[in-house]
Parts: C-alpha cells; structure tokens; sequence
C-alpha cells in the first residue's frame, strides 16, 4: 500500500469520526439569564465559565461577554466590568452588528457615571450613542439616549436634565415604546422629588411611571416607583398616604434585589411611624431592616465564598466535561467499527504505517527539539540586544541634553550679552542690525533651552506614568481632528520608575504610530491596575486598521520591539486591528 493511499485512508477515518465531535459549542443563554434576573450573579459565572470560548459562535460570544459584564457590574466590580464589556462590544463590531454595539455605550456610561471621577467619560459615550442614534433617525434610540444623558447629569445640572428629559419626551411619543415611557417618567419623578422638591409634579410623572409598569407588567418598577411616591408624600408630611405606599410595596414579590429593596421599605417605615409617634411600629420595622441587613450581609459573605469556589468548580466541570466527552468518543469509536471489514482494515494500515515510521518521527522531535533551543538561545540574546539599544537610547539622550544645555546654551548666551554691550556703543544704522542679531540669538538660545529639555520628556520623577501620559495625550489632541483620551482605574501608587519610563515610552511610541499610519480621530488610552500586582494598557482608535502579520514582515520593526520589550518584562503584548474598523492595543503587565 502506498504512502498516498494511507494519507487517504487516515483522513477518510479522522472525517467519519470527528465529523459527530467537532461541533460549536450552544450555549444555555436562558439558564444564565435566569441566574441573573434572579440575583445569583456568581452562579452564572461559573455557568459562564465552563464553556470554551474557541468553540462558540461570534454572536454567542459577543452576548457571553455582555452576561458576564452584567455579572461583574451587579457585584460592583467595576474594572472588570469596563473592561468585559469593552470585549462585548469589539465581538459585536467583528461581526458588523453595530446597533448592538452601540447599545453597550450605554451600559458603559451608567457604569462610569457611579465614579465621579469617570463623570465626563461617561457623558462622552452617550454622546457617541447620541450622534450614532441622529443620524441613524432611530427614534426610540435617540429618546434612550436624551434620557440617558438627564439622569447623568441630573445632580450637577438639573436644568439641563430637565431639557434633556423633554427632548426625550418628544422623539418617545414618536416611538409609542412602554418601555421608553416607563423609564423616562420615572427619571422625571425623581427630578421633581428629589432635586427640584416639586413632589406634586412629582407625584404625577410616578404615576405616569406606575401606569406604563403595568402595561408591561414590570412587578420591579411598581415596586420603586412606589418608594419613589412615598418619599414625595413624606416629605409633604403626608406619614399616612407615606405608610399605605410603603406597605403596598411590600406586598409586591420581587425576582431581583429583594433583600436590598426590602431594607428600603422597613428603614422607610420606621421613620415615618417615628414621625407619627408610633414608636412600637416604628421599633418593629427598624428590627426588620437589621434582620434583613443581616441575612443580607450573610449573602455577601456567601457570595465572596462561591466567587473564591468559582475557579475550582470550573476545573471540575472541566474535568466532567472531558470525561463525559470521553464516553462519547468511546461510543463512537464502538459505532463506527461496524462500518465492517474495510474499515478494519483501514485502522491496521494507519497502524503499520505508524509503526514503520516511529523511528523517523523520534529523530524528527529530536531535531526539532534542538531547533527550539537554539531558537530559544537566538529569541534571549535579542531581547538582551533590544534592552541594551533602549538603554543605549536613553542614556544618549541625556548626554545630548545636558552637552546643550551645559556647553552651547552658555556660550550662546555669553555672546548674547557681548552683542548687548556692542550696541550700546553703536548708530543708529547699526542699532536696527544688532537688534535683528539679537532677536536671532535670542531664538536660537531658546531653542537650545527646549533640545535641552528633552531629558525631562515621558515620566518626571514627582509626576508618575498618569500625570505624564495625561500630559502626552494633551500634546498630541489636534482640536476637531483628533482627539486623545486617558481613562485610568485603580492607578492609586506609583510604580518604579524604570517601569514608568519603559511603559511611557511604549505608550508614546504606539500614539505616534496611530498619529502617523491610522488616519483616527479619536483614541483612547485605559491604564487600569488590579490588586498592586497587574497592570493592563489598552490603546484603541477608530482608525484604518491594518493587517499585523504583513505589517511586521514589512516595516514592524518598531512593534516587534515594543513586543519584545513587554515579553522581556513577563507581560503580552496583543494586537486586535481589523481593515476600516480600527485597532485595538492590550499590553498586560504583572508587577
């Protein structure tokens, strides 16, 4: 039997047998979501975490990545949301569903409105979302968007959220969405209540708001917007009316949040029979909320003790995978031996052939061993030349600095003031060419001051990597063409200052590509760091986008070093760039 016709044989079994295991993965988004709308956060987690992301579809994958957003988001842990829902959107625009994509903007925003800090940020991507949904003409989306915005800014800038609010108001009639109107009433409650203390006009968008619940059947939004007009009529001093709301919604079942919402209501009920003097109602309802308090503090507690459980109980659902994956492989393999003697006999060559050349393939992994080595020994030694040519690099550029600085700007300057003292003795023809003179050397000891000042570019020693990145962004924003921003998350302490500089000079190194090659106009810079020990870059523009692996063959020099660097470092050093979609640069860090 020729070595053509085992190839053929051994592909003809591999299809026959993979073709029933090499399936994509389907993924029980109804499971998650239930977990979810019933609180159990960490639970869909690890639900999430067993499947195989190489296994799923892209659109399945894009949704994944928002569940498990939504996930971090609810446990308050807010960096990893950012960033999950970051990937989310990236996955949504690989596959060119763009509306959803936009859709996260929102999401985000909301998130980064809960940090004061992040307040602007977040008004920039609803202001994204905004410009998207105007020239979309999409009515409901632009309502979402006007709304969005006055609940932002409703604390800062009441007036404005009112406008806002109305400008919602107009494009939802449009839309006729429930939904939109539930929502948008409820925001304009809460205006009136609680900023502007207008609580009849208040009153009147919550009933508004109840009124849409209803409609499509919202248990959740009945329920708030019930503690909403309750807290209107306590503060109109109406503890009657205050007590009937409070008690109603406390007959309301509730999927989510219950403990937290209850806690409201017996804490609300308290005080106002406190104000009613009824202080044995008012003691047995402030007992409730400590009761609630406690089982709720216990389910936190619980909640820290699965997230820790998460890890281990995804490597043994792995490992139930595998095993389970294991029996079906054996069924398979017990089905297809029934295909009869052919097939035998098909096994039997694979195996000779196998045998005959195992001697071959052992002096083949043994070459290819010694080829990793010696390309280890090449990769060590040209990490060691790259680290000495940025050291090298530094080091001339304050030599160059301080040669200015301490021997040209001197001397320059001397022979200003020996051209002052000439002139002094001079007429008037004269005088018009030393001043000329004067004013050049002038200039030209000013330039010498600013080449001077180059030793001082990137990290300065009491600034540290944000306040210099923050400077850099600055430099580089060109007014309506391009625009640089930095969002940081936990960079509360320094780093070292070697690592300052490298990762400075990295993150400038790669904006000036962007400025050069990319064509963007807008570009943002995260630097988050997690627990003091990984800090993580993502770079991200919306510019032309490039190919990788050509561009590294052909002039990647830079790039490649910039990934050498950080492999040097024990970091990674991702690229994710697709042609008119932008790129996107992740560079993560331990410390």
């Amino acid at each position: 039997m020729g070595q053509n016709s085992k190839t053929w044989f051994v592909y003809l079994f591999m299809f026959l047998f993979l073709s029933g295991i090499l399936k994509a993965q389907e993924v029980d988004f109804a499971k998650i979501d239930t977990l979810i709308t019933n609180g159990k956060n960490y639970a869909a987690l690890q639900k999430i975490n067993t499947y195989d992301t190489l296994s799923i579809k892209k659109n399945d994958l894009a949704l994944l990545h928002l569940y498990k957003a939504k996930c971090f988001a609810a446990e308050n842990e807010n960096a990893k949301a950012f960033l999950t829902y970051l990937a989310a959107k990236r996955e949504y625009f690989s596959i060119d569903s763009i509306d959803k994509a936009m859709d996260l903007n929102l999401e985000i925003a909301f998130l980064l409105s809960t940090e004061k800090n992040n307040r602007k940020k977040a008004e920039m991507y609803i202001d994204d979302y905004l410009k998207y949904a105007l020239k979309k003409k999409d009515n409901l989306i632009i309502a979402k968007a006007y709304s969005s915005w006055g609940s932002l800014i409703m604390e800062e800038q009441p007036e404005k959220s009112f406008d806002l609010f109305k400008k919602s108001l107009q494009y939802s009639k449009i839309a006729n969405n429930d939904d939109q109107f539930e929502n948008l009433y409820s925001n304009l409650g809460v205006l009136y209540n609680e900023i502007l203390q207008k609580q009849d006009s208040a009153i009147y968008y919550i009933d508004k708001s109840i009124e849409y619940s209803r409609r499509i059947n919202n248990q959740y939004g009945i329920c708030i917007s019930l503690i909403n007009k309750a807290s209107c009529y306590y503060s109109k001093k109406d503890y009657p009316k205050a007590l009937a709301l409070l008690n109603k919604a406390n007959e309301i079942t509730l999927l989510r949040n219950e403990k937290i919402i209850k806690s409201y209501i017996y804490q609300f009920l308290a005080v106002n029979y406190n104000e009613l003097g009824d202080f044995k109602n008012a003691y047995k309802n402030l007992s409730n909320y400590v009761d609630v308090q406690e089982e709720f503090n216990f389910d936190e507690q619980n909640k820290k003790i699965s997230e820790f459980n998460i890890q281990y109980q995804t490597k043994e659902k792995e490992i139930e995978n595998l095993t389970l994956k294991a029996k079906v492989q054996r069924n398979q393999i017990i089905t297809y031996t029934t295909l009869g003697v052919l097939l035998v006999a098909i096994i039997l060559s694979v195996l000779i052939y196998k045998n005959s050349s195992k001697k071959r393939k052992i002096a083949e992994q043994a070459q290819m061993i010694q080829a990793q080595k010696l390309e280890k020994t090449l990769r060590d030694r040209e990490l060691h030349d790259i680290d000495l040519m940025l050291k090298s690099q530094e080091i001339e550029r304050q030599q160059i600095a301080n040669e200015l600085h301490d021997n040209l700007g001197s001397l320059l300057a001397t022979l200003k003031l020996n051209f002052q003292n000439i002139n002094r003795s001079q007429n008037a023809t004269k005088q018009k060419l030393f001043e000329k003179t004067d004013a050049l050397l002038e200039e030209t000891y000013q330039k010498v001051r600013n080449i001077s000042h180059l030793k001082n570019m990137g990290v300065v020693g009491n600034e540290g990597l944000l306040v210099s990145v923050k400077k850099m962004a600055e430099k580089m924003t060109v007014i309506n063409r391009l625009d640089f921003n930095v969002i940081p998350f936990g960079l509360t302490q320094r780093l070292s200052n070697s690592v300052e500089v490298t990762l400075f000079r990295i993150i400038q190194e790669l904006c000036t590509n962007i400025i050069k090659h990319s064509e963007a106009s807008e570009v943002s810079i995260y630097l988050t760091q997690h627990n003091l020990d990984l800090i993580n870059i993502i770079i991200e523009d919306n510019g032309k986008g490039f190919d990788y692996r050509v561009v590294t063959k052909k002039d990647g020099i830079g790039l490649k070093n910039i990934e050498h660097k950080v492999e040097q470092m024990g970091g990674t050093f991702t690229v994710d760039s697709i042609i008119s979609k932008g790129t996107t640069i992740i560079i993560d860090l331990p410390l």
